[in-house]
C-alpha cells in the first residue's frame, strides 16, 4: 500500500507537466521533424512566410478565444471574413482608396459583432442560431456584391503591402497580430475587463451578482470578435490582392481548432493567450512542413483534426484534476 500511495502521489505531478508543455514539446519536435525532412524549411524565409500565412486564423482566433471564454460560440467569423474582403475589393472596384476601404472594412465587421451580441444577449437567442442567421446573411451579400466572380481589380497598394511587405524580416501584418496578442494578453491577464470575462464564462449569474455588467460585457466581446475579424479580412486581401465570394467559411474550424487548443498550455484548461500563440505557431509550422515535403492536401485537414483531439482529451483530463483536487 505504501508503495501504491508513493505511485500515485508521483503521477500528478507528471501528468501536470505534460499538461502544461505538451504543446511545447509538440512544437519542438515537429521543428525537428521537418527540418530533417526538407533542408528548406528551417530557413528565414520559410519561417517568415509560415506567420504570414497563419495572420488569419490567428486574428480570426483571438476573437474566438474571447467567445469561448464567456461560453458562447460564434458561427459568423467565416461568412464574416469573406464579407469584410469582398466589402473590400467592392469599395476598391468603385474607385475608393484605403483610406475608406480600411476603415469601412472594420466597422462593418464591428457592426456584424454587434448584430450578433443584440440577438443573442438581448433577444435570448441562442449563440448558434443567431450567428449562423448572421453568417448565412453575410454570404448573401458577399454573393451579391461580388456577382458570383472574383474581384481583383484596384486594390489599393497600401492594403498590399500591409499583407505582403515586411519590416525587419517579418510580415507588416504579423507585427499586427503579435500587437493585438500582447494588447490581448495584458487585458485578460491584469485588467478587470478580462477578469469579467472569466467570472461570465464560469457562472453568469454570479458574475451578474458580483456587480458586473454581463450583458453589456457579452455583447462587446462579439463585437470585438467582429473587430479581429475584421483585422484578418485586410491582411487577407494585402495577401491575395482579390476576393473569391467562395472563401471565408472553411477558416472558421481551423481559428476554432486554435482557440480550443490553447487550453493545453500556460494554463491548462483555461483558455488564454500563451496558449493561442503556441497553437499558432504548432498548426502554422504542421500544415507549411506537411505542404513542404509533399504531403497531399487532405493532410492539413487531418493534422488539425487530429491536435484538436488531443487538446480536448488532454484539457478534459485538467479540468477533471482540477475538480477532484
Amino acid at each position: 500500500m505504501k508503495n501504491m500511495d508513493t505511485l500515485m502521489s508521483r503521477r500528478p505531478p507528471i501528468l501536470s507537466f505534460l499538461r502544461r508543455y505538451a504543446l511545447i514539446l509538440l512544437l519542438g519536435l515537429l521543428l525537428l521533424l521537418f527540418s530533417w525532412k526538407t533542408t528548406t524549411f528551417f530557413t528565414a524565409r520559410n519561417l517568415g512566410n509560415i506567420l504570414i500565412v497563419q495572420v488569419t486564423t490567428g486574428c480570426i482566433s483571438i476573437g474566438a478565444l474571447l467567445i469561448l471564454i464567456v461560453g458562447e460560440f460564434d458561427l459568423s467569423l467565416g461568412y464574416l471574413l469573406g464579407f469584410c474582403m469582398m466589402l473590400g475589393a467592392w469599395l476598391a472596384k468603385a474607385g475608393f482608396g484605403a483610406a475608406v476601404i480600411v476603415p469601412a472594412m472594420l466597422l462593418a465587421s464591428v457592426l456584424a459583432g454587434f448584430v450578433s451580441g443584440i440577438m443573442t444577449v438581448k433577444c435570448k437567442v441562442s449563440s448558434f442560431i443567431s450567428t449562423l442567421a448572421v453568417g448565412i446573411t453575410l454570404s448573401g451579400f458577399t454573393t451579391g456584391m461580388s456577382g458570383g466572380s472574383v474581384l481583383s481589380s484596384n486594390i489599393p497598394s497600401a492594403i498590399i503591402n500591409f499583407g505582403q511587405k515586411r519590416f525587419l524580416g517579418i510580415g507588416c501584418c504579423v507585427w499586427t497580430m503579435l500587437l493585438l496578442l500582447a494588447v490581448m494578453y495584458y487585458i485578460l491577464e491584469h485588467t478587470s475587463f478580462g477578469r469579467s470575462l472569466y467570472a461570465i464564462g464560469g457562472s453568469e449569474r454570479v458574475a451578474f451578482l458580483g456587480g458586473i455588467k454581463t450583458d453589456g460585457v457579452r455583447i462587446m466581446v462579439f463585437m470585438l470578435a467582429g473587430l479581429f475579424t475584421g483585422i484578418a479580412a485586410v491582411s487577407q486581401l494585402g495577401q491575395s490582392g482579390s476576393a473569391n465570394p467562395s472563401y471565408g467559411a472553411e477558416m472558421l474550424m481551423p481559428s476554432y481548432a486554435i482557440a480550443l487548443l490553447s487550453m493545453t498550455a500556460y494554463k491548462p484548461g483555461t483558455f488564454n493567450i500563451v496558449g493561442l500563440i503556441l497553437s499558432i505557431l504548432v498548426v502554422g509550422v504542421g500544415v507549411n512542413g506537411l505542404g513542404l515535403i509533399g504531403a497531399p492536401y487532405w493532410m492539413e485537414h487531418l493534422f488539425n483534426g487530429v491536435v484538436l483531439i488531443i487538446a480536448v482529451l488532454i484539457s478534459i483530463r485538467g479540468r477533471n484534476a482540477r475538480r477532484t483536487a
